[in-house]
């Protein structure tokens, strides 16, 4: 069951809380690539591992794209009692996603070299790069199944389940790693395969869930119909954006950092996308804990239940956010040397006054990514793409090349703040203007 029968407040801390954990776990996964591969290889193989995030992120936007599109839907139907229009959206979406992996796959096998080099590696990360992709391409369709049958087990009314079998898929991932890399010596390639191993644990979990008699919708046979992707592709395309741009923001960042600073500056900007990978996934839990509930109550009409649902969002975001800047200033120096513990002194500095700078921003952002999230639940996708456009690649970028052209260097760690604020003038103006058209007037 979508709802647990006590008072709304209660199902949005259910389903934020769950989604939160489980987005911070599921981020885990580079970062403990991350730092294993520094500290048993060297700070140079983790920045191979930071080149490389874009191909996990373009994976993780499909899975994204279909799972929310997908899953917003099938609340919908389960709110409408329309059981078997759920049961066909489900087994169709799985059935995509299986095939879309396995041309992923064969692509970047395939064309390993120029793909390494399109994402950045120079000569003396290229070697690294290429074994890390060799290590994760292989799994490409657990990457996209395991994230779908997540979003939907918590759609199905289990979050809990989802958040404990990303738990176990994390711990395995760490256990795996520290084999890989310190008992067995295979880098960075068997970091990769680490990762990849623990995807597939995470798959077997849920399927065991989606077989068993609690599950509500259930794979069946079907007659592949193109036209629902006419409503979940749309509906989708908000969220799959943002981990889209998120990866090309990465891949632009890398380049404009690799050509203004250097290589030590790939170093220092892979120590703060990591953390602030961890801050964008807590505020995309947020979002997309909320989604499902929103998403259910508006297609029975409840115009009341989905403004206080945006409220507790956007309050969570409130406490949410302040906590985590001062936490990450002040423990700036920590993390650093956590990541850089080879590095050289004046390295280090550097890290923590460009990491302080760059995280001026996590006050901002989760503003953003929940009202682009409530966009996506009640089927509002132009202003919802618009969002997740502004913040994650168009204002973003546009600013980063304009920093880089007047002044270049330090100036870059300043992009994310200038982006982000720009953006929240958009998300205001959006949300303002859905409130007016839909009647959804008062207190926020």
């Amino acid at each position: 069951m979508l709802l647990s029968g006590k008072s709304l407040k209660h199902d949005f801390i259910r389903f934020a809380s769950a989604t939160m954990a489980s987005q911070v776990v599921f981020s885990l996964y580079s970062m403990v690539d991350g730092l294993m591969v520094a500290i048993g290889v060297n700070e140079y193989a983790m920045s191979a591992v930071n080149l490389a995030l874009p191909f996990t992120n373009a994976l993780f936007s499909i899975a994204v794209l279909f799972a929310v599109g997908s899953s917003t839907l099938i609340a919908i139907y389960l709110a409408q009692e329309k059981q078997r229009e759920a049961d066909t959206l489900f087994s169709q979406n799985f059935v995509t996603l299986l095939i879309i992996g396995a041309i992923v796959t064969a692509l970047v096998l395939f064309l390993l070299d120029p793909f390494a080099r399109l994402l950045g590696a120079d000569e003396i990360t290229l070697d690294y790069v290429k074994h890390y992709i060799l290590g994760i391409a292989p799994f490409s369709v657990c990457y996209l199944i395991s994230y779908n049958l997540e979003v939907l087990v918590k759609t199905d009314g289990y979050p809990r389940y989802a958040l404990l079998t990303v738990i176990g898929g994390c711990l395995t991932n760490c256990v795996l790693d520290y084999i890989a890399i310190f008992w067995l010596d295979m880098g960075v390639f068997g970091a990769a395969v680490a990762t990849g191993i623990s995807q597939l644990v995470t798959c077997l979990s849920y399927f065991a869930h989606f077989f068993s008699k609690q599950c509500t919708f259930r794979l069946c046979r079907f007659r592949f119909d193109p036209s629902l992707y006419k409503r979940i592709l749309p509906i989708g395309l908000a969220d799959g954006v943002t981990e889209l741009c998120t990866g090309l923001m990465i891949f632009l960042f890398n380049r404009t950092v690799l050509r203004c600073i250097g290589t030590d500056g790939i170093v220092t900007y892979t120590v703060i996308a990591y953390i602030t990978t961890i801050v964008i996934m807590l505020m995309v839990g947020v979002s997309q804990g909320a989604q499902p509930l929103v998403s259910y109550h508006y297609g029975k009409g409840e115009a009341a239940a989905c403004r206080t649902l945006l409220r507790y969002a956007l309050t969570t975001v409130c406490i949410l956010a302040p906590a985590l800047f001062v936490g990450f200033y002040v423990f700036a120096p920590q993390i650093v040397r956590t990541y850089l513990s080879h590095a050289s002194n004046a390295l280090i500095a550097y890290s923590v006054s460009a990491f302080r700078h760059y995280s001026v921003s996590y006050l901002l952002l989760g503003f953003n990514v929940v009202i682009g999230g409530f966009m996506t639940a009640v089927e509002r996708p132009v202003p919802a793409i618009s969002i997740s456009i502004g913040r994650g690649l168009a204002l973003q970028s546009a600013v980063l090349l304009t920093l880089a052209a007047l002044f270049g260097g330090d100036a870059l760690w300043y992009t994310p703040i200038f982006s982000e604020a720009l953006c929240l003038c958009l998300s205001v103006y959006s949300l303002r203007r859905y409130r007016r058209a839909s009647g959804l007037q008062g207190s926020v």
